[in-house]
């Protein structure tokens, strides 16, 4: 499960910020359009960036991860 970096960022985004700010950025997110889960899916829009810098920038900005930003390349 450690090897996903969704479930590492996670980690990582909740000793920096708190759970509360993370749980603040996925419902605003949510209200943007942004899905933790696809409808019968294990996976969701933040499974897309590959690394947990780019899963931060979802987190914060609640933009969703274009093709050049999955592998972490600046737009």
């Amino acid at each position: 499960m450690l090897d996903k970096p969704r479930v590492r960022a996670f980690a990582s985004f909740i000793r920096l910020h708190g759970e509360g700010v993370l749980l603040d950025c996925l419902e605003k997110n949510e209200r943007a359009g942004i899905t933790y889960h696809h409808p019968g899916k294990l996976t969701g829009d933040y499974d897309v960036p590959e690394t947990e810098a780019g899963i931060f920038q979802m987190l914060l900005c609640g933009k969703r991860a274009t093709p050049r930003q999955k592998n972490n390349e600046p737009t």
